[in-house]
């Protein structure tokens, strides 16, 4: 979004729409504002980000509102998000009932957490309830599907998606992160650090933050990640490090390679959530607030690619390593021997199935973009 040095009023617009969900998550009067804001852009850059039915909450307080129709429509989604989050905790209280009753160690994950840190739970957009499994992942997938669950076709084997009308999607995983990942090893027996009520675990708070940086590191070094992350680790450092051993996170962040990312995450949460300073906004700033909630096409591709030449990134893409291959075909572990079919089969996919996406990634990489450095 370099275009925003050009276009000062954009820039005014996602200045005053920070602030505004400053106001929310502190739970503060939002200040109103000194010029005309662009509520359709506002609209629209915050639906990108998944923060449309945060920053409404602030809206509404507002003497100078949206025109009638766009509120309207505005607050009707806000109102379906809170109608979403009862629904998702009933549906969750129920699962964790049927678990218990099953003898099944699960621990919920991700934004079901994080979602409990807001002054307001709803505020925080949840699209799906993830559940780690200790054992028994297709006994507790099972147990979906005699709660009316659809299990969903899905290519990675670490986690299980199951989907139920009209808006319930669950995903049962066997471990936090995929084979491939560098930080897997570090959660393989995260269930004997964590505390227990029954069969429902809970992660410790150095695991817990931890686990959010990871989870956050693996976004933002893919595609990106945008201003509902931020908001999210804002709240964590408030709320849940001052709880927890820093000097052991510090520690455990180091050897992961991840303290660094962790200390420029903790200033820009600090400096748009706290601070409110929106001065200016450094070149890690502005592809935060490009990235939408989970990153870009153009971003994911152009961060590999920065990280490799481009033959070597279509090699990648082409004929992935072995590991991800394995994840991927998790029949492969039986019989490693047909890796050389699979590489076809999975060329000839990717042409027929999802030629518009591979199309779209030619472009991309075509179109020999800078890469962010």
């Amino acid at each position: 979004m370099d275009e925003w040095i050009e276009h000062p009023q954009i820039l005014k617009n996602i200045k005053f729409t920070l602030s505004l969900l400053s106001s929310v998550i502190n739970e503060t009067v939002p200040l109103q504002p000194d010029f005309q804001p662009d509520w359709n852009f506002i609209h629209s850059f915050t639906k990108k980000h998944n923060v449309d039915n945060t920053v409404f909450y602030a809206i509404e307080q507002l003497n100078n509102k949206p025109e009638p129709q766009l509120y309207k429509n505005w607050k009707n989604n806000r109102n379906k998000c809170v109608h979403r989050n009862m629904i998702q905790r009933q549906e969750f209280s129920a699962i964790c009932s049927a678990f218990e009753q099953n003898d099944i160690d699960f621990m919920p994950v991700k934004g079901f957490d994080v979602s409990s840190l807001y002054p307001i739970e709803a505020a925080r957009y949840m699209s799906d309830l993830d559940i780690l499994i200790r054992q028994d992942r297709d006994k507790a997938g099972d147990i979906l599907l005699e709660m009316g669950y659809t299990i969903k076709k899905h290519d990675i084997d670490y986690d299980m998606p199951f989907t139920k009308p009209p808006f319930m999607v669950v995903e049962l995983h066997n471990n936090l992160f995929p084979m491939h990942s560098p930080y897997r090893s570090y959660f393989d027996e995260v269930f004997l650090r964590c505390t227990n009520t029954g069969h429902q675990y809970s992660l410790n708070v150095e695991d817990f933050y931890i686990y959010e940086i990871v989870h956050l590191f693996k976004h933002h070094s893919d595609g990106g990640t945008g201003i509902r992350s931020m908001m999210d680790f804002y709240l964590i450092n408030n709320t849940v490090l001052p709880k927890a051993d820093t000097e052991k996170i510090r520690n455990e962040l180091d050897n992961l390679g991840l303290l660094d990312f962790s200390n420029l995450i903790g200033f820009i949460a600090d400096k748009w959530f706290r601070r409110n300073d929106f001065d200016s906004f450094s070149e890690d700033e502005t592809f935060i607030l490009s990235s939408g909630t989970y990153g870009t096409a153009t971003h994911s591709v152009m961060q590999n690619v920065s990280n490799s030449t481009k033959s070597q990134y279509v090699k990648n893409r082409l004929f992935p390593p072995k590991n991800n291959m394995l994840e991927y075909f998790p029949k492969l572990r039986k019989r490693p021997y047909l890796l050389p079919f699979y590489y076809i089969y999975r060329l000839i996919r990717g042409l027929f199935c999802r030629n518009q996406k591979v199309i779209n990634e030619y472009k991309i990489i075509k179109a020999n973009k800078k890469p962010r450095s």
